[in-house]
This record gives C-alpha cells, sequence and structure tokens, in this order.
C-alpha cells in the first residue's frame, strides 16, 4: 500500500493510543514553531502536546480550526478526516473535567425564563425546575418556545447574534437600489424571525437553520426574490423546493443585506468576500480570520466591483491570507447587497466560484452550503458556545469565547442523546 494511504492509517493508531504529537508534527509543526510568524505578523504559537492543560487558549485557537476545516491553510499538507476527529477527541479528553453541573432548581428556572421570556419564571417553571431533571427542563423549555413571550429570545439573543439588529442603520442608495423601502427591510427581518421561531418552536437540530426547504413570505418579499404564487401583506410558510438557492440562512436577504453595505457611497453598490465570508467564518465555523496585514486597508477603487478586483490582489502579502475565507463570500456572489438573485450586475456576468481550503471547489450557495453542512459539529459547538456566553453574560459575542466556553459546549454535545434545541438549551441553563 502507497505510504500516502497509509500515513493516515498509522497516525490514527498513534492517536488513539495518546500520541497526539503524531498529527501536529505532521502537519502543523512547519509553521508553528513559536518563532516563526505569519505573513501578517503575529508570533504562531507553538503546539506541546504535553501541556495543553497549561495552554488551553492556544489549543481551543487549534480545535476551532481542525473543527471547522479552516486549517492547515490552503495548499498544505492535510489530514484525513478521521485523524481529525480522533485529534479533536484526544485534545477533548486531555482539557476533561470531572466536575458536574451543580446548579440550583431555582437557579436554573430563572437563567430559563431570563433566557426565553426575558421574564421572572412561572409556577409551571419553577415546579418543575426543583428537582433540576433533564426530560423535565426540556419539557418546560419546549412550553415556553410555544409562547409568544418566546419572542423575547429571537430579539435579544438570535437577532444580535446574527448581526440583524444592524439592519435598521442601513440605508440603501436610491441610486443604485430605487426599489427599496423601509417595509422591504421589515419584511427581510420577520422572514429571519418566524424562520427562526419556527425552527425552535418544531425543536429541531440547530443544523436545519442553514438547510430549511421552506421559509415565511408575503408578496412583497416574494418579489423580490423571484418567487410566484405568493398574495398579499401577510406572510405563509412556502416551500423553497423550487428555489434551492433559498435554502437557509444563506438564502435569506436580511443576512446578505446585514453583510453588505448597500448605503456605503463609494461601495455600495457591491457585495464584499471579506465582509460575507467572515460573516459565514464566524457564525457557522466558529473561528476567527487570519490576523490582518499591518496598515491594511482598501486596496481596491470604489468604482468598480469589489469581488472581481480581489481575485487579482497580489499574492504576498494579500492572498495568502485571503485564500482561506473569501471564496466563503464568493459563493453568495449571485445575491446582490439586498439580497436579489442576480446571474451579472452592470459590469458584467457573476463569478460565484472559488475553492474552500482543504481545495473542494464551490460555485454558489449550494456548493457552500453542502461544504458547510459537511463540518455539522462546527455549527453545534459556535451554537451552544454562544448559548452559554449569553446566559452567563446577557451579552451575544461573536468570536467572542474562551478556551473554558469552547470545551463546556463540547461537553455538552458530546453527552448529549440528541442535539434538539430543547436538549442544547436544557443543558446550557445547567452549566
Amino acid at each position: 500500500m502507497p505510504v500516502r494511504y497509509l500515513l493516515p492509517l498509522l497516525l490514527t493508531g498513534f492517536l488513539c493510543g495518546g500520541d497526539l504529537a503524531a498529527v501536529f508534527h505532521t502537519y502543523c509543526s512547519g509553521c508553528h514553531t513559536g518563532t516563526a510568524k505569519s505573513v501578517s505578523g503575529p508570533l504562531l504559537d507553538k503546539f506541546d502536546t504535553e501541556r495543553i492543560r497549561e495552554d488551553p487558549e492556544v489549543w481551543a485557537r487549534a480545535y476551532r480550526h481542525l473543527q471547522a476545516g479552516t486549517m492547515p491553510p490552503v495548499g498544505a499538507k492535510r489530514p484525513d478526516r478521521a485523524t481529525t476527529d480522533t485529534a479533536l477527541k484526544a485534545i477533548e479528553d486531555a482539557v476533561a473535567s470531572d466536575s458536574q453541573p451543580n446548579v440550583s432548581g431555582a437557579d436554573v428556572a430563572k437563567r430559563l425564563a431570563k433566557l426565553l421570556w426575558n421574564a421572572e419564571p412561572d409556577n409551571a417553571l419553577a415546579e418543575a425546575a426543583q428537582g433540576v431533571n433533564q426530560a423535565g427542563i426540556e419539557a418546560q423549555v419546549r412550553r415556553m418556545l410555544a409562547d409568544d413571550r418566546a419572542n423575547s429570545f429571537v430579539a435579544q439573543f438570535f437577532l444580535p447574534w446574527l448581526g440583524l439588529d444592524e439592519l435598521t442603520k442601513k440605508t440603501p442608495d436610491p441610486k443604485h437600489f430605487p426599489d427599496y423601502d423601509v417595509s422591504l427591510r421589515e419584511a427581510l427581518q420577520k422572514e429571519t424571525v418566524m424562520l427562526l421561531l419556527s425552527q425552535l418552536r418544531e425543536d429541531r437540530d440547530p443544523i436545519d437553520l442553514w438547510r430549511s426547504d421552506y421559509s415565511f413570505l408575503n408578496e412583497q418579499l416574494a418579489k423580490h426574490y423571484g418567487i410566484e404564487g405568493v398574495k398579499g401583506a401577510e406572510f405563509h410558510r412556502v416551500s423553497l423546493k423550487g428555489a434551492p438557492e433559498r435554502a437557509g440562512l444563506l438564502g435569506q436577504g436580511s443576512v446578505l443585506m446585514a453583510t453588505s453595505n448597500p448605503g456605503d457611497a463609494a461601495y455600495g453598490a457591491y457585495t464584499s468576500p471579506a465582509s460575507r465570508g467572515k460573516w459565514v467564518l464566524f457564525r457557522y465555523l466558529g473561528v476567527p480570520t487570519p490576523y490582518p496585514f499591518p496598515g491594511a486597508g482598501p486596496m481596491v477603487p470604489p468604482e468598480q466591483p469589489i469581488t472581481p478586483q480581489t481575485r487579482t490582489l497580489p499574492a504576498q502579502p494579500c492572498v495568502g491570507c485571503h485564500q482561506n475565507f473569501f471564496p466563503l463570500g464568493y459563493a453568495l456572489e449571485n445575491f446582490d447587497p439586498l439580497g436579489h438573485w442576480r446571474v451579472a450586475d452592470r459590469f458584467g456576468a457573476v463569478d460565484a466560484s472559488g475553492a474552500f481550503v482543504d481545495g473542494t471547489m464551490m460555485n454558489g450557495v449550494q456548493d457552500l452550503r453542502l461544504v458547510l453542512l459537511a463540518r455539522p459539529n462546527a455549527f453545534r459547538t459556535t451554537i451552544t458556545e454562544a448559548l452559554l456566553i449569553y446566559i452567563a453574560t446577557g451579552k451575544t459575542k461573536v468570536n467572542g469565547g474562551t478556551a473554558a466556553t469552547l470545551f463546556e459546549a463540547r461537553r455538552i454535545l458530546r453527552d448529549a442523546p440528541d442535539f434538539r434545541w430543547s436538549t442544547l438549551i436544557a443543558q446550557a441553563v445547567r452549566r
């Protein structure tokens, strides 16, 4: 058998035997020496597999990238999925804690009521929480999400976390978007709110947010999307099987508008692969962008679309970092700054092609969705960690987790019998 096929098997065997050093020596140590620097300047941490507990933040960063498939970088030798999964488990085992949740029933009730209703516990919740029983808490989560008061959970947690609280600050330039008005912006946000509530109340796997084959549209929004058969101002649940590009969050105009600057005087008519790529990195994959190059600023003139120009940036210092996340934004190029579908802009045909870090080719949003869905644990970890941070601080932090919150999220997911919203929320309020 050729060596290139034997190596992953050998490494997996070493890892199972506890030799985590093998995989990091093979795939990471060439750059992460503790003395080498990235092209943007920061020192690349050295991964010492004998001191994982002593350097949790370094290993948390490594874990995030490995889980997301965003490291090693473009062009570098990469471990296969089995080797990566075994390495991730080895890191988790190294930082594992034997401590058990020790939150009182009264505190569980208060946390849950604050999280889902932004209120004090009602009698049913207070009584059910006394036993701190997982099944009982899950039942309360389902009951509370079915209540209209759960709208506050979406408004205070999900909308800021997704960046949709910024929509009111967007003022599309009428010169470029003459059909835009505030009612369209409100419709875009309402679509996302209704999808979120539907997914929560149906107790779905959080991953379904990215692959949902239905949404909620009124006539105005359906017309904006080019979907026929929806009449009137009321919103209706609409199948997207005839419009697969609209499936899940990546096809929603609210997200696409929030990740653009349609009112920017210079760049307002165009999309930005940086903004959209970072949004996908943070909200789905849960990893930071590469460190910016010192003094980096806009390197493309505003008179032309940004995206085509980014494809011609110099190899150094730009492409070495940008190729690791810009293609996530390229894949969304068929959506204009307001989420309207396009195959061309006034400068020519849209190019939505690119490659993920591991070399997987993408051409458009449907390919991007498949690449992301192949890494479901990345998003499950991201959203569970976001919940933990919000419960503890009342703040929605994007890419603001610590090693403690990351590995606590992983512990919840590892112990969970399933990945329904009620399961994850009930576990999170007990931590």
